[in-house]
């Protein structure tokens, strides 16, 4: 493994990221680590191309496996950013409209856009982007409104969003005010820029999902929202993208749209058109 394939940083009180700096395509994924008061959890997992939980355990954030602190990781959906790096950890949790495609390792729904050109270095010799793949992973399933007790009194909330994915969800930790997304909504030049016409996506459904989530950003106290790629972001910016977006798509000419480009995305990740690419 390629020791200076992960950094990580601390950004909050019980909060780290860690990113992979040499894949420098934009779907660089955030990894985050909650330091909980009786568990750790990890929402999402990178490629998969090295080993996070070594990492991890090197850096004396989590425990091995039958340690004293149990470690979770949650997927936030399971396209190939996200998803990949979770066959290194036994206990895995995933949305259950999305648990099937990482079970069975299925393309059209991991994706593995994946092209040497993304790459600034290899993770490891003779690494080959061309066969790249999500393995099937175990996993459990997860549900809206579940809640998962991470010791001292404190809970993460599921809620589901799907949208980007039909088991897209957003993660909310109440006890820092903390909202993670996925890629659900992240920072962008516009809202209506967040991605909808992948094979598994739905424009009707991410219109309803935002505003569901414009009404518990009303409702609840959100300082800091963790999303699944770029910056940090604040409630407020977060809501004005969901609005952002509901004003552009929230139409049938964006529905049907949305729909043709996902036919042809479909047969495009199915064959994996890209993968040989050296760009």
């Amino acid at each position: 493994m390629n020791p200076t394939w992960f950094t990580t940083r601390k950004v909050a009180d019980n909060i780290y990221l860690t990113c992979e700096e040499s894949f420098n395509e934009g779907n660089r994924c955030n990894i985050w680590l909650i330091k909980g008061p009786g568990r750790d959890v990890v929402i999402d997992c990178g490629l998969g191309v090295c080993d996070l939980r070594r990492h991890l355990e090197g850096a004396a954030l989590i425990t091995p496996p039958g340690g004293d602190r149990e470690c979770l990781v949650i997927c936030t959906h399971a396209h190939f950013d996200h998803s990949g790096g979770a066959h290194h950890f036994p206990n895995v949790l995933i949305h259950e409209k999305d648990a099937g495609g990482l079970r069975n390792g299925r393309q059209t729904e991991t994706l593995n856009y994946v092209k040497p050109g993304h790459f600034d270095e290899k993770p490891y010799a003779g690494f080959s982007a061309c066969a790249y793949r999500v393995p099937p992973t175990s996993c459990e399933q997860l549900r809206d409104g579940d809640r998962l007790d991470i010791g001292g009194g404190e809970h993460l909330e599921i809620m589901h969003m799907p949208g980007h994915t039909k088991g897209s969800i957003a993660i909310y930790y109440a006890a820092k005010q903390a909202l993670f997304t996925g890629d659900f909504v992240y920072d962008c030049w516009r809202g209506g820029a967040l991605l909808d016409w992948l094979p598994t996506s739905s424009v009707r459904d991410y219109v309803r999902s935002a505003n569901t989530m414009l009404h518990f950003l009303d409702g609840h106290p959100v300082a800091s929202v963790f999303p699944g790629h770029f910056r940090k972001l604040t409630g407020r910016r977060t809501a004005m993208l969901l609005t952002e977006y509901i004003e552009e798509k929230d139409n049938e000419w964006s529905v049907c749209h949305g729909s043709c480009l996902q036919m042809s995305m479909w047969t495009f990740f199915l064959l994996g058109c890209f993968r040989c690419c050296p760009c």
